[in-house]
């Protein structure tokens, strides 16, 4: 056969490759019975059965897609790369009775190659809040060094599973005699089934093993402190066996009763269901636009990985292709002194030799956040209640807990607020907010440091976060400890979701950074979220209805807090 011929064939099959890749993986797959073999898959709530069937979002609430050979809930990690469309936290909270604390939520333009992994409910009337997938970590075992900013590249290893808690079913199906509206057999009459119900459970990657952020488009200074220096690409990595309740077994194993979910205890977290070292971690690192006349790129490793861990090798090379890209490898599968590498941490810097490109370093530095309204109920949805750390039941009002326990408080007023801030994806915490029940303004000191192209860059700022409510207090406990410590209060603790402060987003383009020595104070209020001021009584704050005067509603106004911050070219 003649060249030309075998390449135009093999133009062929790869674009038929490509183009069978791109279909979206329906999903009602999750709830089929070939899923659903060996306690797979998901199991939806049905229309008319008891409310007892919500212990079925849970059980479990994440199912791995595809298990292959293995038996759920294992099944093997799946790589998948993208753009950033959106990191947030989860603003209300998650489900605490499978998490060690709230998620860290990185939603995903996948790319083309990769569009197999995207279900049809991540698209369709139910989909993503921004991008095609969403990724998810729990905030506590994801170090903010690795947290990923818009427009940042993705590549992430990870647990490839269907959402089980979020079925949505849309549209209803319909019993197949009496037409009647169904979601599962079960809502027909006997001898009816369900015919139609269209669920919209999204897939996502949830736990990620291994993450790989290449901050594209601004200055790095090569240095573990973030500083603004010459055009360069940084790619921050963070790998962990340790993904929280998503990536235990004991949190994610089905159970034949659902009804189980109340009794079992799975913390602290002992399974995790992720082999970091069944191969090394591999990915392609974007480079900046190329300068004329360059040949090779500068590249610098630099080590993030938690003291006294195991620091393995990175081996980086330099491809040449179209795109050039550099190929880096750590090596999850060589013993460093006698063990493995387990939770692992690296950044790596590339930039051409000879580029030239002007760069306008600024910082930005946040003096302080004034709260306009702390979004707390008049009434708790739980009363106070003081309980040992392990002894559930025990009053420690009254009694001491036993030796090496500790007297916690459930429920009652919950103080405090988590507000997470990026700038140009360096994203930190603001401090001090933990007491927040009043309007304060509260001094803060955090610098960002950034570079951005003279022409074209654009300093970005975003913030996430929320003021924390009942739901808060009980993460890290399985729902048969809730049930010992808030006993009837359970249910209205677990809906009590913390609050939406709102939204702030700020971009500010080259033309308008400040003078170099003239610093710019500006002062940002957020935008929508909950909250606001009783109707008539227009000095009450307010969360809901019953926070205000008999008679009165509680307008929404949102615009929870201010940010102040001055912004200052450096060079």
């Amino acid at each position: 056969m003649r060249a030309s011929v075998v390449l135009a064939l093999a133009s062929l099959l790869c674009a038929a490759h490509r183009s069978a890749r791109a279909a979206y993986i329906d999903s009602n797959l999750a709830v089929s019975p070939e899923t659903q073999q060996n306690g797979g898959g998901c199991y939806p709530q049905s229309l008319r059965g008891p409310i007892t069937e919500m212990l079925n979002l849970i059980n479990p609430e994440w199912a791995a897609i595809d298990v292959d050979s293995h038996l759920p809930p294992e099944s093997e990690p799946v790589t998948l790369h993208g753009t950033v469309a959106l990191a947030k936290i989860n603003e209300g909270g998650d489900f605490p009775a499978d998490h060690v604390s709230d998620d860290q939520n990185t939603l995903i333009d996948v790319d083309s190659a990769d569009m197999a992994l995207v279900a049809t409910g991540n698209v369709g009337p139910h989909g993503e809040e921004a991008g095609t997938l969403e990724w998810e970590l729990e905030i506590v075992k994801y170090p903010f060094f690795a947290w990923a900013g818009v427009g940042d590249r993705l590549t992430t290893v990870g647990r490839w599973i269907w959402d089980c808690g979020h079925p949505d079913p849309d549209p209803l199906g319909s019993c197949s005699i009496s037409a009647q509206d169904c979601i599962v057999d079960s809502d027909c009459l006997p001898g009816e089934t369900c015919v139609g119900t269209v669920f919209n459970y999204h897939s996502e990657i949830h736990p990620p093993q291994a993450v790989m952020v290449s901050r594209t488009g601004g200055g790095h200074a090569f240095a573990k402190r973030r500083r603004g220096g010459r055009r360069a690409t940084r790619t921050d990595v963070w790998i962990s066996p340790d993904g929280g309740g998503a990536g235990d077994r004991c949190v994610v194993t089905h159970h034949d009763n659902a009804f189980d979910q109340t009794t079992i205890d799975c913390f602290p977290l002992s399974e995790p269901l992720a082999n970091v070292n069944a191969s090394n971690v591999a990915f392609d690192i974007p480079l900046p636009p190329r300068p004329p006349g360059s040949l090779r790129p500068r590249v610098k490793v630099i080590d993030q990985t938690p003291a006294g861990l195991r620091r393995p090798r990175v081996t980086t090379t330099f491809v040449d292709g179209a795109p050039p890209v550099v190929h880096a490898v750590i090596d999850m599968t060589t013993p460093i002194a006698g063990m493995l590498p387990s939770r692992v941490g690296k950044t790596i810097f590339a930039r051409w030799l000879n580029d030239t490109t002007p760069m306008a370093r600024v910082r930005v530095t946040v003096t302080a956040i004034e709260i306009l309204n702390p979004l707390k109920p008049v009434h708790p949805t739980a009363a106070a209640r003081q309980r040992c750390s392990s002894t559930s039941t025990q009053d420690c009002s009254a009694t001491p807990c036993p030796a090496g326990e500790t007297c916690r408080t459930f429920g009652g007023p919950i103080a405090g607020w988590e507000i997470f801030l990026e700038a140009n994806g360096h994203w930190q915490p603001l401090a001090a907010l933990a007491g927040v029940t009043t309007p304060a303004t509260i001094p803060q000191g955090l610098v960002f440091d950034a570079a951005v192209p003279v022409t074209g860059g654009t300093p970005h700022l975003h913030a996430t976060g929320h003021s924390l409510d009942c739901r808060e207090t009980m993460y890290g406990m399985s729902l048969n400890r809730d049930i010992q410590v808030f006993g009837g209060d359970v249910a209205n603790c677990l809906e009590a979701e913390s609050h939406d402060v709102g939204e702030l987003d700020v971009t500010l383009p080259a033309s308008g950074f400040p003078a170099r020595r003239h610093p710019v104070s500006y002062v940002t209020q957020s935008i929508g979220g909950d909250g606001g001021q009783c109707s008539s009584t227009s000095s009450q704050l307010c969360l809901t209805n019953a926070d205000c005067p008999s008679g009165e509603t509680c307008t929404v106004t949102g615009g929870s807090y201010k940010l102040h911050y001055t912004i200052a070219r450096r060079s």
